[in-house]
């Protein structure tokens, strides 16, 4: 038997049956809303303020070899007359990378060099004249394979000699002198003695005549006779003791003038030798200053290494005074992360501190972050007047054992690089609240 479907009367009947309530079930799925968002807020809630998060400083900077980049330059500049180098080549300490003209450095040089040569050939010749030696000895300094020193040697050994010969030549004249007047001496001796025998001879005889001119045996005048011969051998005996005595003092005028030639010939060597000294000095000092301003011309690389940055490439290019003409990259030198990092967070960035880093040269995603520590902390604040940014700069160590893990980086100075200083653990709420905290501190600090 078929079953009697109930006439339609215009009234929906809700799903669910007749004791089925809408407003009922809103308010419980209201109300389980409301729990979760309790819960959701709750549970982060909890989370922000209990939950500890790693705080990080970041900043901005690049590779840099820990003892700095040599930058060559000249403190005088000048004209560029070869270049021996290109970016790249690697050089070892001292070798030459430039040379600049030297046409006039290099003249003063030889000049200064060659006053020098002269002065301490002067010197020689003065100290042997002063000694009294009979030949001058040949200096150590002086450069014995050089045409001009050799010429000044030279010269000095032939002015000695001829100050020796002139020195001789007078010598043998004061010595032939006092020769001279020694055999006069002799001479007047000899004649002396020859008057004084002639007086003994005579003498007996006067007495013989006095005897007889008593007894009027001779004339007075034989008498006078004798004694006027007696008389007149004595007067030439004292004559010629007159003639010895002045000839004994010019023998000895002659001796003093022989040691006083050999005491003027030194004291005047000795003289010009102080002189000559003082003037060698002070032409040694400019001597090293004119060879120091050549040796220049010639620009050396101060460390063994790579060569970067050349600014010239063209011989006959003029070099300013302390430009810097290339820098050299040191080698097995030890490379650190130069970082910028803004003055308002310079407050949580000390030296000891650990760091992450990340080098953006390389892949983001092949590449992992490198641990490294704060090592210097600038202490002053760096203004960059070109850009006007403000930073601090920080330097950090590369961790080196975990660098050398990654082979696929091989570091080189200039290279991008950004740091994660880390600051230590903090809850969410802190960072959240943060902003909040310095407005209102300084809002206080504006009211007071």
């Amino acid at each position: 038997m078929a079953t009697r479907l109930p006439a339609l009367s215009g009234q929906l009947v809700p799903y669910g049956g007749p004791s089925y309530d809408p407003e009922t079930t809103i308010r419980g799925k209201l109300r389980l809303a409301l729990i979760a968002i309790a819960v959701l807020v709750f549970g982060i809630g909890s989370a922000a303020a209990f939950v500890p998060i790693g705080g990080a400083v970041m900043g901005g900077g690049s590779v840099a070899v820990e003892s700095r980049v040599k930058r060559v330059a000249h403190p005088t500049g000048g004209i560029i007359s070869e270049i021996y180098v290109k970016n790249g080549d690697h050089v070892e300490k001292g070798e030459i990378l430039m040379r600049l003209d030297d046409t006039v450095s290099g003249a003063d040089a030889q000049l200064s060099e060659l006053s020098v040569d002269q002065l301490l050939a002067q010197r020689a010749r003065l100290e042997a004249e002063r000694l009294g030696a009979s030949g001058m000895s040949i200096p150590a300094e002086l450069r014995r394979n050089d045409p001009g020193a050799r010429k000044a040697l030279a010269d000095e050994q032939k002015l000695f000699a001829i100050r020796q010969a002139e020195q001789a030549g007078i010598r043998a004249q004061l010595t032939a002198r006092i020769a001279q007047n020694e055999q006069q001496i002799a001479s007047y001796g000899a004649q002396i003695n020859a008057m004084r025998q002639q007086t003994a001879l005579i003498e007996p005889e006067r007495k013989g005549v006095r005897d007889l001119w008593e007894k009027d045996l001779v004339t007075i005048s034989r008498l006078n006779q004798l004694e006027r011969t007696q008389v007149d051998l004595q007067g030439q005996i004292a004559a010629l003791n007159a003639q010895i005595a002045q000839t004994q003092a010019r023998i000895t005028e002659a001796r003093e003038q022989l040691i006083q030639l050999g005491q003027t010939r030194r004291s005047e060597a000795g003289t010009q030798l102080a002189q000559v000294n003082a003037a060698l000095n002070q032409q040694q000092v400019r001597s090293v200053s004119a060879g120091d301003v050549q040796e220049r011309s010639v620009i050396r690389a101060p460390y063994a290494g790579t060569v970067d940055k050349l600014a010239f490439a063209t011989i006959g290019d003029v070099v300013r005074p302390a430009e810097t003409i290339m820098e050299i990259v040191p080698d097995d030198d030890k490379l650190v992360v130069e970082a910028m990092v803004s003055p308002a967070d310079i407050d949580q960035v000390r030296a000891g501190q650990p760091a992450r880093i990340r080098f953006s040269a390389f892949s983001a995603t092949s590449t992992p972050e490198i641990p490294g520590r704060v090592a210097v902390v600038a202490a002053e604040r760096t203004d960059e007047e070109r850009t006007g940014a403000s930073y601090y700069q920080v330097r950090l160590e590369i961790d080196e054992a975990a660098l050398s893990q990654q082979r696929r980086i091989q570091l080189k100075p200039g290279m991008p690089a950004e740091v994660y200083i880390e600051t230590g653990n903090r809850s969410m709420l802190s960072y959240l609240t943060k902003p909040l905290s310095d407005q209102l501190a300084r809002s206080f600090n504006d009211n007071n």
